[in-house]
Parts: C-alpha cells; sequence; structure tokens
C-alpha cells in the first residue's frame, strides 16, 4: 500500500485523502449529467475532467500536504489547456473562462495588452504554469465535442449569448465540482436529489384541487375563477415558449399560473418549475400556498437573506473553513418547485460567481412563471427580457409573464425569428376585468397625516396604504383607536402573526384597522370592505385596490378605494416619474376607467417611453460586448441600496436558532429557517451614514461570530412589539424589499 504522500491528491480531510484522478472522474461524470439535458454533456465533461489540472504540480502536491505554505494557482493551468486548443471552436474560449473562474468566479474577458499580473482572462493565460505530473490525464479529444450545437447556441452572433452559454456550462462545472468534493469532505456517497418527482406532485396537485373545491364552484365569483383556471390548463397543453397571463386581481391567478406549469411540463418534460414573485417580503406567504397544494417537502425557497458570494475563497486555512461552512447555505435549485425573488432569479442569471452560478443548468428545461411581471426593475428591463428570451429559445424553457397589469412588452424583444410576442393565455381579457371590477375609485385629492386618521378611526375595518415607511409610521401613530402596523421593519414571523390576526377579525366582523407600506398589495390575499391608497403610480394604485371587496361581498357602490396625497408626498422625489405619468392617465380617463386595460396598457406604453434611455441603465449590454463577466456581476443588482441582516430573536424558535448561529453553524435548513426572523437594513462602511452602521455603533446590534454579513438585535427593546426594529426611515426607504 502507498503512503499517503505517495497518492497525487485533490482534497485532503484529516487523514483521508482523495485522489486527484478521482476527483476529475467524479467530477467529469456529474458535470457531464448535468449539461447533457442542455446536449452539452461532453462539454460539461470535458471542463469536469480538466478544471484541476493544477493540482497536478509538484508546487499545489507540496502546498496540500503541508509542505509549502501559501497560494497555489490551480485553475489557470486547466484554462489554458482549452485556451490553446484551437479544434474544439467555442469551447476554446468558454473552457477557458470557465476553469480560470471556478473558484473565484467567471473573469472578464480583458485585452492583448493585459499582462500576467492581472486577473483578466487575457492576462492569466501569459502566466507561466508549471508542467503537470501525469499529462496523459487531460488530452482532448476534439470530435466529441458538439461544435455545431455550441455554434446553434449562440446562432445570434449576440455576445450575451456567448455570455449564457458560458455561465451554463460553468454551472455544471462548479455544481458538480461542489457536490463531489462535499461528498469526500463528508465521507458519504454525492448528496442525491431525495425530492418526489415532479410528475408524482402534479398528481397530488390535481386531488388537492379536486378536494378543496376548485372544480366545484359555488357562486358566480368561483364560476369565474374556475372558467379562469381551466382557460389555463386547456392552454398549458399548447407549445413551448413565452406567454403572458394577464388576470384581474381576485381571479386566482396563483393557482391558475401554477395549472398551466404542470400542465406544460407534464407534456414537454420539464424538469422543474420556479415561481418567480418580485418582494422577498411575500416569499414564505407564496411557498405556503403551494405547500398545502403540493405536499411540505416539493417546494424550495430560495431566498437567503444572507449574500456569501463575496467572502473568500481561497487563502488563509481559516478563510477557507468559512467560505465552505457559508457555501453550505447555497442551493443548486435541485427540486421540483423552486419559489425565488426577482433579485435571486436575475442576478444569478448576470452572475460570475460560484455561489451564484451554480444552480444555473437547473433553470434549463423548466417552466419558469415571472408573478406580477410588471416589477421588473425598469432600469434592467432590456437585459432581464434579453435572457427570459435566451432561456426560452435555446435552454428549453416556457416563460409566463403573469400580472393583473400587464404591461406592454413586446416592442422591447429581440423579435426572434421563433416568437416575436409573447402569446396571451386568456382569450376574453377585457371581459374578465369587467366582470372582476369590485371597488369604486375616489379621488380625495391633497389632506393631511391627521385628517386620514380621523378617517380610519372612523371606519371599522379600513387599510391604509403608504407610499413609505416613514409615511405609514406618521398615519399609524396618529390614530386613536386600535389598529396595526405593517411593513419590513417588521421581521416576516412577526408579519406573518399580524396577517393572521388581520384576516381572523375581518372574518369575525371585529374592527380591524391596518396601516400598511405597499408590502401588502401584491400576494396578501386579504379583503377589507374600505382602503384608502397614497397617490403612486397607476400599477401599485390597482395592486392596492385589490385589498378591497376581493371576494365581492360588497355591492360596487360600498367598496371604495379612496386615493390621497399630502403636501410632503406632492414635493417628494419618491416614484415622482411614476407619479407624473399616472397624472397624465387621470387627464384621459375619469377614475372608473383608470383600471380597464386600455389605461393600463397606455400608463406602461407612457411609463417605458419615459425610461427609454434607462432600461438598461448599467449598460449591461454594452460590457456584453467585451465579455466583462467580472463587471457585469458588479454592475448587475436589481436592488441599489446595499444592505446586510439582522436577526431579530423574536421568539423561542428564533432564540434556538440564535445559538446555532453563535456556534457558527450555516446549513441549508437552518439558513431558511433563520429567513423569518431577518430585516434587511441599509448598509454602507462609511459610519454615520447607513442605518446598519448606525445601529452597530450604538451597540444596538453585533456581528455574529466570524461573520461579516449577518448581525443581530442585542436587545429586544430595541424591537417594537407595533413598528418593529427602531430605525430613523429616510423617505422612500426599503418599502418593497
Amino acid at each position: 500500500m502507498r503512503s499517503m504522500e505517495e497518492i497525487t491528491a485533490g482534497h485532503i480531510q484529516d487523514e483521508r485523502v482523495q485522489s486527484l484522478t478521482d476527483h476529475l472522474d467524479g467530477t467529469m461524470r456529474l458535470a457531464e449529467s448535468f449539461g447533457a439535458g442542455m446536449g452539452l454533456g461532453a462539454e460539461a465533461g470535458r471542463l469536469g475532467k480538466i478544471h484541476d489540472k493544477g493540482k497536478d504540480t509538484p508546487e499545489f502536491q507540496d502546498y496540500i500536504y503541508g509542505r509549502k505554505r501559501g497560494r497555489v494557482d490551480h485553475s489557470t493551468a486547466g484554462a489554458k489547456s482549452f485556451f490553446e486548443n484551437k479544434d474544439i471552436g467555442w469551447l476554446r474560449l468558454i473552457g477557458a473562462l470557465c476553469v480560470a473562474g471556478h473558484h473565484t468566479g467567471i473573469p472578464d474577458l480583458g485585452s492583448k495588452v493585459d499582462t500576467a499580473e492581472t486577473s483578466t482572462l487575457q492576462g492569466r493565460m501569459k502566466k507561466d504554469i508549471s508542467s503537470v505530473l501525469h499529462p496523459e490525464l487531460y488530452s482532448m479529444d476534439s470530435t466529441s465535442i458538439n461544435k455545431n450545437h455550441l455554434n446553434e447556441l449562440i446562432a445570434s452572433g449576440n455576445s450575451l449569448d456567448v455570455m449564457m452559454l458560458t455561465r451554463m456550462l460553468f454551472s455544471c462545472l462548479v455544481d458538480a465540482d461542489f457536490l463531489d468534493t462535499e461528498a469526500f469532505m463528508n465521507n458519504q456517497p454525492v448528496r442525491k436529489n431525495e425530492f418526489p418527482s415532479l410528475k408524482e406532485i402534479a398528481a397530488m396537485f390535481w386531488s388537492r384541487l379536486e378536494e378543496d373545491g376548485y372544480f366545484r364552484p359555488k357562486n358566480a365569483l368561483n364560476e369565474k375563477r374556475c372558467e379562469i383556471l381551466h382557460t389555463c390548463m386547456r392552454k398549458g397543453e399548447g407549445k413551448q415558449g413565452l406567454y403572458s397571463l394577464t388576470v384581474p386581481t381576485g381571479g386566482g391567478k396563483t393557482i391558475s399560473s401554477m395549472a398551466f406549469a404542470m400542465k406544460q411540463a407534464m407534456k414537454w418534460q420539464k424538469e422543474r418549475i420556479i415561481y418567480v414573485i418580485p418582494y422577498l417580503s411575500i416569499i414564505e406567504q407564496t411557498a405556503d400556498v403551494f405547500r398545502a397544494l403540493l405536499g411540505n417537502h416539493a417546494v424550495l425557497e430560495s431566498h437567503s437573506q444572507v449574500d456569501y458570494d463575496s467572502l473568500p475563497e481561497e487563502g488563509s486555512e481559516e478563510a477557507g473553513r468559512v467560505a465552505e461552512r457559508m457555501k453550505l447555505a447555497a442551493e443548486n435549485w435541485d427540486a421540483p418547485v423552486v419559489i425565488t425573488t426577482n433579485e435571486q432569479f436575475f442576478e444569478s442569471l448576470y452572475a460570475n460567481k460560484t455561489s451564484r452560478c451554480r444552480k444555473l443548468h437547473n433553470i434549463a428545461n423548466s417552466v419558469i412563471i415571472l408573478d406580477e411581471a410588471q416589477m421588473m426593475p425598469v432600469d434592467f428591463l432590456k437585459p432581464c427580457l434579453h435572457v427570459l428570451e435566451q432561456l426560452v429559445h435555446y435552454y428549453g424553457c416556457t416563460v409566463v409573464l403573469c400580472s393583473a397589469t400587464q404591461p406592454e412588452l413586446g416592442r422591447y424583444l429581440q423579435k426572434n425569428p421563433i416568437q416575436k410576442n409573447p402569446i396571451e393565455i386568456m382569450e376574453n381579457v377585457g371581459e374578465l376585468f369587467q366582470f372582476f371590477k369590485r371597488v369604486t375609485f375616489d379621488i380625495d385629492g391633497e389632506t393631511d397625516y391627521a385628517e386620514i386618521a380621523k378617517k380610519l378611526d372612523e371606519c371599522e375595518q379600513v387599510l391604509c396604504i403608504a407610499a413609505t415607511k416613514k409615511e405609514a409610521e406618521k398615519i399609524f401613530e396618529l390614530l386613536d383607536g386600535e389598529a396595526m402596523y405593517l411593513s419590513t421593519n417588521l421581521c416576516p414571523a412577526h408579519r406573518r402573526e399580524i396577517i393572521r390576526e388581520m384576516k381572523t377579525r375581518l372574518q369575525d366582523g371585529k374592527p380591524c384597522r391596518v396601516v400598511s407600506t405597499s408590502i401588502i398589495s401584491v400576494g396578501v390575499d386579504i379583503d377589507f370592505p374600505v382602503v384608502y391608497l397614497q397617490y403612486t403610480g397607476l400599477d401599485s394604485l390597482i395592486q392596492g385596490a385589490g385589498r378591497c371587496n376581493r371576494e365581492g361581498r360588497q355591492s360596487l357602490q360600498k367598496s371604495r378605494a379612496h386615493i390621497f396625497w399630502t403636501k410632503e408626498s406632492k414635493k417628494s422625489l419618491f416614484m415622482r416619474k411614476e407619479k407624473q405619468v399616472t397624472d397624465m392617465i387621470r387627464k384621459k380617463y375619469n377614475a372608473e376607467e383608470m383600471t380597464e386595460p386600455s389605461a393600463i396598457r397606455t400608463y406602461f406604453e407612457n411609463w417605458y417611453q419615459s425610461n427609454e434611455g434607462n432600461l438598461d441603465y448599467r449598460e449591461i449590454e454594452k460590457l456584453a460586448q467585451s465579455l466583462s463577466f467580472a463587471e457585469i456581476g458588479k454592475r448587475f443588482h436589481l436592488i441599489n441600496d446595499s444592505t446586510k441582516s439582522v436577526f431579530i430573536p423574536f421568539d423561542e424558535k428564533a432564540r434556538n436558532i440564535k445559538e446555532q448561529l453563535m456556534m457558527g453553524n450555516r446549513s441549508r435548513q437552518l439558513m431558511r429557517a433563520a429567513g423569518a426572523y431577518m430585516i434587511n437594513v441599509r448598509y454602507s462602511k462609511a459610519q454615520g451614514q447607513s442605518d446598519f452602521m448606525k445601529l452597530l455603533t450604538q451597540g444596538q446590534i453585533e456581528m455574529f461570530p466570524g461573520d461579516e454579513n449577518l448581525a443581530y438585535l442585542v436587545n429586544m427593546e430595541d424591537y417594537d412589539a407595533e413598528l418593529g426594529l427602531k430605525i430613523k426611515s429616510e423617505d422612500g426607504v426599503g418599502i418593497m424589499w
């Protein structure tokens, strides 16, 4: 038997050694299986076989066995194997980018003048690399590479298509690398998907719908919802592609869109369904709906409120241990149903970091539902739409754009010859909007906080949706009667308690006065007889009005949505452009016509025209021309404000989670459980300039040991039982996330 140090090591854990050959073979097999569904099995497999070529050197073996200190570059050698091979078509460049970045992230391509000291691919290809010990392991048969298929995936010649293909292959590599490494480190077989199949879940879904009476409506409202459901089921049997689903608020859009997705998935053997929602604040509510229909173990919530992408993955031994723990919180989206946010979804598709990109191969061959499609961020609209088209045309996805206020997006699509515009699922949109019209709008005009508070106190059951946290707090504090408050300053677990209390009081006919930010406008199934809406964009007003007479229990005349503004809000820059476009609509349509499809269409036409020069505000498509992966990864952030998470030890369960976090535990399950008690707080490094730094310098929060990204509230006296975390919010802060 050979001694431990005679083995060319890929990894060492205590006294156990994983040979480099075993690691390369294991990674190759996994990567090959991940790429096969995209027709990229051979290409992904080659990445896996060659990615750690740089470990097969005397320098690295001395390092891994502890005979040499410091960092050894083991990524460049494998990258050079691809870059110097001119017989493998696009895989020459793409393979080099993937292997070069399999630890630190896909680098920028750079230019030919870059030196060996730069971090770009062009620079790194000029580095002197030691000869490997076993060169026979890394030969590459160019005949196994499907160059024609690679060309098909970038047939447009668009650099964004090249980048997407790179990220997809990169995803296959890094997920395979991680899983094989994890298996060795844990001394266990490679972790396998233990979720039920999508076919099993679909059977349960239809059974639950039948049991819960979705197919046996007992009134006119539910008959119409059933009609919408059946239309979605029928259209789900159609071709793959890009769809829109326009259903008025209260029409059962959530369930019907999932029914379409299930039919589509069964028809075309899709791997999973990905449900994308605009706000982190409602993800758990949506997940609860689907768990009730699909089972507790079928649904994965992907919404880590802690971003560990920036932590070092190489370097000191301690940094390595920290990074490895943090990686355990990352998801590869191997579940049959994934619920995530716009932020997670789109930022992953434009990311360059391993933890973000790992999941991408599992997005291919999926049905993707974008709930509240109008909430795609306007500053990133063009790159968001382009990536959706890529997924449809090249990676076997069906995409559904869902909304009660459907934006006009056709003119901003790339006009791919396969499909020029989204296919609308509903056949009678105008009729549906007339049927579901259950609210009378009143333009109350200018008022003040005291007057609004007085009007709310005069109502037994009423909802007021303010434009900002600051204004919501002002109105709430002026109320004389018993009331509830809702914003993202309350941790999700606390918000759920309040929403449950709201629903109980409304159902029992008890007094229920609520002041909220727009967090309640989307995804919260709640029914008030009267709502007060602070003036914002038309789509936001319609969403807010959707919380009034939702079940049609009152007459149209009795169900009032009052629209108001104050002197302060009129002067505020917050949502200024949205309000200006809404002003234009008010001049053209009266209050009763503002919610009709023609008015909504006109609103979005004017909204996008007013932002014509900012639909790719961060110049993502321009940067793509130079294959600037790292720079795009830095720039593509849907939420401009940097945040850090504060954990709130809200109840006994939270306190138990806190104890585990204090010990450095970071499992996937633990982080998902912790998410129910986290609040995102504005962050900047400058002391005294951000809410997070104020809380930190004042001793109200402390960082968890060894964690640069997650803090905890020290004293629960700083968490108000009604208003949540005590932060002096600036105008317009953090309504939606």
